[in-house]
């Protein structure tokens, strides 16, 4: 049995439950997960350092959340970015506590592997205020960065957290450096559909929060693909083991009269 194939079985217990899930009437139209077409989805990254080949891409969503996943691999080099967010107006933020360090050590790129770590570093960028934080790998001579943004607070959220999250990688080919300055414009070149450019084709917050996993979505199998790639990818050089994530919690506001809403 392949890896990718043992990653199938695997996601197949989980598709199990987001079945179970979807049957109940709260939950409609319940958790799916698919593997969307190169030019879906939200995530951007416009270089040419992977090769410029299209990239690979799973979308989940439920009631409460859209997980984006994203690859892009070529030339030796590798990145990989997810991106979650809420339905429009909706009392839901998410629970999300990671660090960059927290993140890239959850990749399976990277997953065990010796860390040489540079110092994190806030920047400001078209997508948003987000720290990165390079890093090389050592056994591989890769070097390396790492990302992690959040933004949108909910600001009637007692706990005051966010509800745009978005994180990831690149890792250059083995043996080439990686400068301040291409770090930088690597990281300029991240991007997300309606925030750093404008687009009518995908699956937006408010019109069509579920539109790109209703177009390809393949029932209970197609689930267990999608979800197997993300997690485990083809070759078990890619992917992240706990997507599509569980962050999103409903949260309620206060009148001041410790009533809650």
């Amino acid at each position: 049995m392949t890896t990718f194939a043992k990653a199938i079985a695997v996601a197949a217990l989980a598709a199990g439950t987001l079945a179970a899930c979807a049957d109940l009437p709260f939950r409609l139209p319940g958790e799916r997960a698919a593997i969307i077409k190169p030019d879906q989805g939200s995530i951007l990254f416009r270089t040419d350092t992977v090769g410029n080949q299209p990239a690979q891409r799973v979308l989940y969503s439920d009631n409460d959340q859209r997980v984006e996943y994203a690859l892009y691999k070529g030339n030796g080099a590798q990145a990989e970015f997810v991106y979650m967010e809420r339905p429009y107006n909706q009392k839901i933020a998410f629970n999300y506590a990671y660090t960059v360090a927290d993140t890239v050590q959850r990749w399976n790129y990277s997953k065990s592997q010796a860390i040489a770590w540079d110092e994190a570093i806030r920047v400001v960028t078209t997508v948003g205020d987000l720290f990165y934080r390079s890093y090389r790998l050592t056994a591989k001579n890769q070097h390396c960065f790492g990302i992690n943004g959040e933004w949108e607070r909910a600001v009637d959220d007692p706990r005051q957290r966010n509800t745009r999250i978005m994180f990831g990688y690149y890792c250059a080919p083995a043996g080439q450096a990686l400068s301040r300055e291409k770090t930088l414009a690597l990281i300029d070149s991240i991007g997300l559909k309606g925030i750093t450019e404008r687009s009518p084709d995908y699956a937006d917050t408010i019109y069509g929060f579920h539109k790109d996993v209703v177009a390809n979505f393949a029932g209970k199998e197609g689930t267990q693909k999608a979800i197997a790639l993300a997690q485990f990818g083809a070759d078990a050089a890619a992917g992240i083991a706990e997507y599509p994530f569980r962050f999103a919690e409903h949260y309620m506001i206060s009148d001041g009269n410790n009533d809650m809403k």
